[in-house]
């Protein structure tokens, strides 16, 4: 069992709360994504002892196999690579389930774990009935492709969403990249990897000063490539921006992140950005989440109906890294052609949003 930095000890006399449980998701998702990442790059451990009653059972149910000729071409290895996805995705949550089992917890319930059956769709709507029983859940959800991290081992191909819900407590979230697990809630935030457990975080960027050449933006802004370097000469299309986000924004020094807004169950990036030190800036709005509650608030709404994420946001240490990108991106999209750099007016063209007033100086 990992040894997590939270209150509790996982028994009836300290349970765990709902940051624990997020957690023990979280290194338990890590530790699983490692262990089947290596074991398909590499091959299984030749080293792993296997019981006579192991052995036998795989040679019966080879023998109980009907006989199917091998099949090839592409169909064959597309099939090949998406069944390795779903197989990962299963050796993730039967990790999470044994963990979450094996200890006590808050609501003096097992949580259920959704993430390797179903439709996404399906999985938010056993998600709020779960809510509106008060009942404990946590989701684990792929974003971006897990096949394709497995196929080419690309680090910011693929990462895990994380949200949890423990009645009477609010909306945790942790996201979990092939090297790192990232968790964020009202109190603080933490980052864990498999070299150095779980650390604290003071709500700060990791990397003190920010490189202004770089920008993470979605792999469907590309073909406006030439135009944005003329802003950024290191623009960074990511097929994943969540796992872009989580290691290169959080974990490194690029400044800014424009996100285009996935499935309620895939956002656990907005806050757990926000806890290590980023602000979020709602697109079409220009509405701003600065605050680790408002951020759990926002997403938690959205987990239950009552509202709807936004269709793009950016990710960045400061305003200025988020009106700076903005303005390229709409000069990539747009005719008028207007410098980023250049100063901005004391009134903002978001509705009349006044992003220099005293909060945001």
């Amino acid at each position: 069992m990992d040894i997590t930095p939270f209150d509790g000890n996982g028994t009836t006399d300290a349970p765990y709360g709902a940051d624990a449980v997020t957690g023990l998701t979280a290194s338990a998702s890590l530790r699983a994504l490692d262990a089947f990442g290596r074991t398909n790059l590499h091959g299984p451990d030749v080293d792993t002892v296997t019981s006579e009653a192991e052995t036998l059972g795989k040679v019966l149910r080879l023998h109980e196999m009907p006989y199917e000729p091998p099949s090839y071409g592409a169909p064959q290895q597309q099939a090949y690579w998406e069944e390795a996805a779903h197989a990962c995705m299963r050796m993730v949550t039967d990790q999470v389930r044994a963990v979450l089992a094996d200890v006590v917890n808050a609501s003096g319930q097992t949580p259920t774990v959704l993430g390797d059956t179903g439709t996404l769709d399906e999985r938010l709507a056993q998600f709020r009935a779960h809510v509106r029983a008060e009942k404990p859940v946590v989701s684990v959800s792929v974003t971006g492709s897990m096949s394709t991290w497995l196929a080419t081992q690309d680090r910011m191909a693929m990462s895990l969403s994380i949200l949890t819900y423990i009645p009477g407590r609010p909306c945790y979230s942790a996201q979990v990249t092939p090297d790192a697990a990232l968790l964020s809630d009202c109190a603080g935030s933490w980052r864990m990897t498999l070299a150095d457990g779980w650390r604290g975080m003071d709500g700060l960027p990791l990397v003190v000063e920010s490189h202004p050449s770089y920008v993470v933006l979605p792999r469907a802004l590309e073909d406006r490539a030439p135009e944005l370097r003329k802003h950024y000469s290191e623009p960074i299309f990511a097929r994943d921006t969540s796992s872009a986000i989580a290691q290169a924004v959080l974990g490194g020094a690029v400044p800014t992140a424009v996100h285009m807004t996935e499935h309620v169950l895939n956002s656990a990036i907005i806050p757990v950005a926000i806890g290590h030190g980023m602000i979020v800036v709602l697109q079409d709005s220009g509405e701003i989440i600065e605050k680790p509650w408002a951020a759990s608030k926002y997403l938690f709404k959205a987990l239950k109906g009552e509202s709807e994420c936004a269709e793009g946001l950016v990710v960045a240490r400061r305003l200025l890294d988020a009106r700076r990108v903005l303005r390229a991106v709409k000069n990539a999209t747009a005719p008028e052609q207007i410098d980023p750099l250049t100063p901005f007016d004391d009134v903002d063209e978001y509705d009349g949003y006044d992003f220099d007033g005293p909060d945001h100086a």
